[in-house]
């Protein structure tokens, strides 16, 4: 049994997870590059899962989420006071994701 390809695996969604939440709590500067950023970041962390609809469904919603969090950004600045509601939203569907990547990994 090969027990270090388990913890890399694990050790890598960790760290993919760590950089999404470290993304959603950042001002970036373009939202474009944030956007693509995200979307290659929860790619990377569903490669080892099964692909069921509750997994599509959550990613969905994150990306539905970051995506208006980061047009309030483009348009109404990073100091937004909406941003808090919009932030726990997206961290709430992360961590939804998160959760079904490790159930079905």
């Amino acid at each position: 049994m090969n027990m270090l390809a388990t913890i890399r695996t694990v050790d890598a969604r960790e760290s993919i997870f760590g950089r999404l939440h470290a993304l959603i709590a950042a001002r970036p500067a373009l939202a474009d590059s944030a956007r693509v950023e995200a979307r290659q970041l929860i790619s990377m962390a569903m490669a080892d899962s099964w692909q069921a609809d509750s997994l599509w469904g959550a990613v969905d919603a994150f990306h539905a989420h970051f995506d208006f969090m980061m047009q309030t950004i483009d348009i109404k600045g990073a100091n937004d006071a909406n941003l808090g509601i919009l932030r726990s939203k997206c961290r709430f569907y992360l961590e939804q994701v998160e959760a079904l990547c490790q159930a079905m990994s």
